[in-house]
């Protein structure tokens, strides 16, 4: 009687031990289920780091997943040497080959598609992505570093290569900007208050809102414009007007004639940012072209 009452009580003991491990691996499958999965995705090529820097920036801000672009054939490690070898490639139009041309796309919604800026837009392993994928139906928000601008035009070249995307408001940054000691926390803030502007549906037009009417420069507009620009002289800039907007410092957008490299003469925007007294130079934020 007593064995038959032990082995009953074992009986009872491991159906308990059976429906507590079911009811376990169905609430795991069910955290499994419910786990977000990403709907958005960071790709960029970066050239030198700064591209890297920025992209890892955005795909932390959004819990995005990453991938970087690889060259089959890295460019030369001189500056000469590669602006020579994308000069090439930007008169024959032969992009050159990606070790990850096509990662899987089809499964996200939204690309955020970051690029340094090279010869005034986008850097040439941008096309053979763009040439590998079909981006059609979905969100791509550019992102770029640069040495003075190409922003605006590299976003309105995405517009024209890829009609049926939504191609939105383009973010960017100096290479000087984002690899100072602060770089990273100054690129931070700016993408914060970058994915605000989109959530707002902000334009370009709208963000040049808050400033002053463009009047004469006075000394002062002048000082800082000359700080900033020091080492932009192959850009060839002479200002023509200036307006103003009061924050933390004094943001300055001059109205400015532009001979880059001694070529013929452009009209162009010129933004620089002037700290309070004692916090730091007026800084040249970029150069709209």
């Amino acid at each position: 009687m007593f064995r038959k009452l032990m082995v009953a009580m074992a009986a009872v003991a491991l159906v308990a031990c059976n429906e507590q491990a079911n009811k376990k691996s169905q609430a795991e499958a069910q955290v499994e289920a419910a786990a977000p999965t990403s709907k958005s995705v960071v790709v960029y090529y970066s050239q030198n780091g700064a591209t890297k820097k920025l992209a890892e920036i955005f795909a932390k801000a959004k819990n995005a997943d990453a991938v970087e672009l690889k060259l089959v054939t890295a460019y030369p490690s001189t500056y000469d040497s590669t602006i020579a070898a994308v000069k090439a490639q930007r008169g024959s139009k032969q992009w050159p080959a990606l070790e990850n041309a096509r990662p899987e796309i089809a499964k996200y919604d939204t690309v955020y598609l970051g690029y340094p800026i090279m010869f005034g837009t986008f850097a040439p392993p941008i096309y053979t992505f763009l040439d590998s994928n079909d981006l059609g139906g979905k969100v791509v928000v550019p992102f770029c570093t640069y040495g003075s601008g190409g922003r605006k035009v590299s976003a309105e070249e995405l517009k024209t290569l890829e009609p049926s995307a939504n191609v939105t408001l383009a973010y960017g940054i100096s290479n000087k900007r984002i690899t100072a000691e602060n770089g990273a926390e100054v690129a931070t803030k700016e993408v914060e208050g970058f994915f605000a502007d989109l959530a707002t549906g902000k334009t370009d037009e709208m963000l040049v809102g808050g400033y002053s009417e463009q009047r004469p420069l006075a000394a002062e507009d002048s000082a800082a414009f000359a700080e900033a620009t020091k080492d932009y002289a192959y850009l060839g800039l002479k200002p023509l007007s200036v307006a103003t907007q009061v924050v933390a410092g004094t943001n300055y957008l001059f109205v400015c004639e532009m001979k880059a490299f001694g070529g013929p003469a452009t009209q162009t925007n010129v933004k620089i940012f002037k700290p309070l007294p004692g916090q730091g130079a007026a800084e040249l934020i970029v150069v709209e072209k």
